[in-house]
């Protein structure tokens, strides 16, 4: 998953699709909080973005939930891409599921 500076998504791809249930019409332009299950409140996030601006990657469990209202756990990472002036241009998330 891609996205903008302002955390709007703007590509995604078949993995996504079949992870998620949700196909990239329905998610472009979105925030990737559509997928947010609930069950990690705002310290959990306000950590993970800390540590996303101060080491421009961030790595980690989290669980999230499906189209379908499913939950399920996933490994995430996610970098910061930066243009030329270093100002944040994209997020790339790559994550995938963990099955116990």
């Amino acid at each position: 998953m891609v996205t903008d500076e302002n955390g709007k998504i703007t590509k995604i791809n078949k993995a996504f699709e079949r992870i998620t249930g949700y196909m990239e019409e329905e998610v472009v332009g979105r925030n990737p909080n559509i997928l947010s299950s609930g069950k990690q409140g705002s310290t959990f996030y306000n950590e993970m973005w800390k540590e996303l601006k101060e080491k421009e990657i961030w790595q980690g469990e989290i669980i999230n939930k499906r189209k379908d209202g499913e939950i399920y756990k996933q490994w995430l990472s996610i970098s910061v891409l930066k243009d030329a002036g270093n100002n944040v241009t994209n997020y790339v998330g790559v994550f995938s599921e963990i099955n116990n």
